[in-house]
């Protein structure tokens, strides 16, 4: 995802594969996607499989792409290969996969990676509200990846980018209806309910909606994070999203700007900075140094 999408969005897309094995053939496979030549992508992929078909991550970046370009028959073929031993839900949150999610051999996926999940690490206490959860997570994060192309290979205020952030938006919107029922009727999300990625995705659903949204929950996100019911890292994202939204100093340098003269990026303004590293290893952050890293932003703590 590009940088400044990255701003917008106020957290990092993460994605689920992971680069093993034949590092310059997956390399190339990861090039081509991003660039937008998913045809590329899944040729080099399918070439791959063919010269080693136990490498379940190819496999399962196969399964995506061809998602990704609707080929619904091809995406289940590789992902249920690429499934073949995987005991975690990532597949169930996985944004790449949203387009084959509706389709009714999705539950034959679902059933299958949580029976493998429960018979290793113990069974979900609402195993149907965490299913619903996961499912709005993917919803969430889907369409980014067709965003980032559009603000890289034409233009960020094209109609096709205006229609793409329409569309992010009426799903947004759905999403939030539904956190906002669900939060009537059960609480906040929390994990000893739903274990931990799915109470995470009402945290992804409040920090992508507007402020008063924010404002409203960052109460009762706060109370479940003090109770072990919500994961600070994730809290402190939205503590620095409202107070700069607010034109507030953020407290733990999540919040990251361009600079109106330099063009370079640079933390939103932080309270009482010489301490910052304290408060986000308290929350269970790294050093904010490594953090702005990732932007190319060399950085040190000020000193007391």
């Amino acid at each position: 995802m590009s940088r400044n999408m990255l701003l917008i969005l106020g957290i990092f897309y993460i994605s689920f594969t992971t680069l093993i094995g034949q590092d310059f053939q997956v390399s190339s496979v990861d090039s081509l996607k991003e660039a937008g030549d998913l045809r590329g992508a899944i040729d080099a992929g399918q070439k791959q499989f063919r010269n080693n078909p136990n490498d379940m991550n190819n496999a399962y970046n196969l399964a995506c792409n061809f998602s990704i370009s609707r080929q619904v028959d091809s995406a289940f073929h590789y992902l249920k290969w690429a499934l073949d031993g995987d005991t975690s839900v990532r597949v169930l949150t996985d944004p790449d996969l949203f387009f084959i999610s509706k389709d009714e051999r999705w539950k034959e996926i679902e059933d299958m990676q949580v029976e493998k999940v429960e018979a290793k690490f113990g069974e979900y206490p609402n195993l149907e509200l965490s299913k619903e959860l996961w499912s709005m997570s993917m919803k969430d994060q889907a369409y980014y990846y067709h965003i980032q192309l559009a603000d890289k290979q034409i233009d960020r205020f094209s109609p096709i980018n205006r229609a793409l952030w329409d569309l992010k938006s009426k799903l947004n919107e759905e999403n939030l209806a539904r956190l906002e029922a669900i939060i009537a009727e059960h609480g906040w999300p929390k994990i000893s309910e739903v274990k931990g990625s799915a109470a995470q995705a009402a945290f992804l659903i409040v920090q992508h909606s507007g402020l008063k949204v924010q404002e409203k929950y960052l109460p009762i996100m706060t109370e479940a994070a003090n109770n072990g019911e919500a994961n600070w890292s994730s809290l402190a994202l939205l503590i620095d999203r409202v107070r700069m939204r607010n034109d507030e100093k953020q407290l733990y340098g999540s919040q990251v700007r361009r600079n109106p003269n330099t063009g370079a990026f640079e933390p939103f303004p932080i309270e009482d900075e010489s301490n910052v590293d304290i408060r986000r290893k308290e929350v269970g952050l790294g050093p904010l140094a490594d953090y702005l890293g990732y932007w190319d932003i060399e950085y040190t703590v000020p000193k007391k």
